[in-house]
């Protein structure tokens, strides 16, 4: 998956105030959306999948304006939990690395849950 690197990602959006870089959090959101394209078509009708887990090690900075790379490598299937190898690249090098893990849930079933939470 590719992204550029547009003013909702950098970490001045994120409050760290005139860095106009890609921001961690954004990096773990790519790395989410990532995991699950890379389910697309493999779950059954009526589930969906929720993060449990995310590793990452932010390694260099990417500018604003940018492209970055991302990519979710299923590499461990565990009953519901799946898990993923994580790497980022930009246009020069490596930007980050890490695993993730999602689980693997019934949509009806996850909103009954949810239903027992709400006021």
């Amino acid at each position: 998956m590719v992204a550029r690197v547009d003013p909702e990602l950098t970490a001045d959006r994120y409050g760290n105030a005139g860095l106009a870089v890609l921001a961690t959090p954004a990096l773990v959101g790519l790395f989410e959306q990532a995991a699950m394209r890379a389910l697309d078509g493999v779950l059954a009708e009526g589930e969906g999948s929720v993060g449990s887990v995310v590793e990452i090690a932010h390694l260099a900075p990417t500018p604003a304006g940018a492209e970055v790379t991302v990519r979710a490598r299923l590499t461990e299937v565990d009953g519901r939990q799946v898990w993923f190898e994580l790497e980022a690249e930009d246009e020069r090098e490596t930007v980050a690395r890490g695993r993730h893990s999602r689980g693997i849930v019934e949509w009806a079933k996850f909103e009954r849950l949810l239903a027992r939470k709400r006021p």
